[in-house]
């Protein structure tokens, strides 16, 4: 795995909490909604997914994205910078892209290329890399903390002035000068407190936080490593950030595999992969006792003989039957489709579609909390031909 695709999610996670906290350095241009949405975890029991099938690939191009999105968003950037152009998921039989779209697509490329050399041309000069607690980080990124130390060990014993880095795959800093000492106590007594542990009142205390992380025998024979370390100017979160900004929210749904159409959210996300499964589950009858039968096995009876292929399957047999009938067929959608969509469609409002490549689907309310049916590939004169093929 190169850097590039080893870094970029932990990058993608680092400039959205960043951007939330306000503490990014850098004006992304998007919602802190939009971004909280990114990075919300799934909301619901795994299970629910895994007992129709759906398998678990935060890097597959197709399906409805897995939550946290921005595992998707980070695989999806990573293709596209490594492939110096805009990765997007196949098309849909019956669903073409207007010319603003392609336009915005080539846009995209360009921006990819650019950026995305830089940032892969920044990732390339690292020599070094190094893991800090957040604390530690956050006061390394506000340069109030500007010594690293290390037991000098291993690759440890190689770092020297200029130097380069990467810290908690996200911060790029140059070493200035590095400096040896026996022990961790006689560092601190060396070097200034408040540049190697701000906050830390004495040395004892400092001392204490070292031994939590190595034991004082290994101290004593591997001697001690004050590294000083400044913030480079160019920095991989930054190139980064500016790709997410000049992707905005069309650019970003893009790589998640949301279409844009002409009743389309402009900032809407996919809802969870269990909120669609768990409304397609509800019993169709909740009172009734008796009833097994679920929505989504309700709806399938409106669609399975509608088309001479089989696509929906053969729909029989006891309402289990059915109901398993169901869940294998929406796992598969679920799975494989390659078109999503947040739109205003009349009557229902704004739903979530998704379709698979030749054109069969399903939708739901707008956050997936409500099933409202299957569909067939688009035709003309679908409705008058009740939607057989």
């Amino acid at each position: 795995m190169n850097r590039l695709q080893n870094c970029i999610e932990e990058l993608v996670k680092f400039i959205l909490i960043s951007h939330i906290n306000q503490t990014l350095d850098f004006d992304l241009g998007l919602s802190l909604e939009f971004c909280s949405g990114l990075l919300k975890p799934e909301p619901n029991d795994d299970a629910i997914s895994r007992s129709a099938g759906v398998d678990f690939d935060y890097g597959s191009p197709e399906g409805v994205p897995l939550y946290p999105l921005y595992k998707r968003l980070a695989s999806a950037l990573y293709c596209s910078v490594n492939q110096r152009a805009f990765c997007k998921t196949c098309e849909v039989v019956g669903f073409n892209e207007d010319d603003f779209s392609k336009q915005r697509e080539k846009e995209w490329s360009g921006l990819l290329l650019d950026k995305g050399s830089g940032l892969v041309n920044i990732l390339e000069a690292v020599d070094f890399e190094l893991q800090v607690q957040e604390h530690f980080f956050s006061l390394i990124k506000d340069g109030v903390k500007t010594v690293e130390e290390r037991c000098a060990v291993g690759d440890y014993n190689r770092i020297g002035s200029g130097a380069t880095i990467l810290l908690n795959k996200c911060m790029l800093l140059e070493v200035q000068c590095v400096r040896q000492y026996t022990l961790f106590s006689e560092m601190l007594e060396a070097e200034s407190l408040e540049k190697v542990l701000p906050g830390v009142q004495t040395i004892e205390a400092g001392v204490q936080i070292y031994w939590k992380f190595y034991v004082e025998e290994k101290e004593r024979s591997n001697g001690v490593l004050a590294i000083y370390v400044s913030k480079m100017p160019a920095q991989p979160y930054i190139s980064l950030a500016s790709i997410l900004s000049g992707l905005s929210y069309r650019g970003i749904q893009s790589l998640l595999g949301l279409a844009h159409t002409a009743g389309t959210m402009s900032n809407a996300l996919p809802p969870p992969r269990s909120s669609l499964l768990s409304s397609f589950m509800f019993p169709f009858k909740p009172n009734v006792k008796s009833s097994i039968l679920t929505h989504g096995a309700r709806a399938l009876a409106k669609h399975a003989n509608r088309t001479s292929n089989r696509y929906w399957g053969i729909f029989n047999g006891s309402d289990s039957d059915k109901n398993r009938l169901a869940m294998d067929v929406i796992g598969r959608l679920v799975a494989h489709c390659c078109w999503l969509n947040v739109h205003i469609v009349p009557p229902h409002g704004i739903i979530f579609e998704l379709r698979v490549a030749d054109g069969y689907g399903a939708r739901w309310s707008k956050d997936g909390k409500k099933f409202i049916g299957f569909l067939e590939p688009y035709m003309e004169d679908g409705h008058s031909k009740g939607w057989k093929h």
